[in-house]
């Protein structure tokens, strides 16, 4: 019973923690960013889906201050996304170990 028990907490955990990580990955932008180079210059485009719909997004130059910020938050969801993929494998694992009596 007790190993019942400690399972119940750990899932909890996880749920919770996949409820966190879920609105954070929520609060980033959505998408990937696109490089387009004309002359001498770059510049990027936020490329994401809407519906059925590719939209693309003009960012600006890749040397502006928004375009690095845009570039580590989408790297950050990225990590944030395989996280979060991890915890609900073991979310899963953990629901069917306590389904077996």
């Amino acid at each position: 019973m007790k190993i019942r028990n400690i399972l119940t907490r750990e899932l909890e955990k996880t749920e919770k923690n996949i409820g966190i990580l879920q609105d954070e990955i929520d609060e980033l932008p959505k998408g990937s960013l696109v490089k387009v180079k004309a002359k001498e210059n770059v510049y990027l485009y936020l490329k994401h889906r809407e519906n059925d719909r590719v939209k693309s997004v003009y960012i600006g130059r890749d040397t502006d201050v928004e375009s690095i910020k845009l570039a580590s938050d989408i790297k950050k969801r990225m990590k944030l996304q395989k996280s979060l993929d991890e915890l609900k494998k073991e979310r899963d694992l953990m629901i069917k170990m306590l389904k077996v009596k």
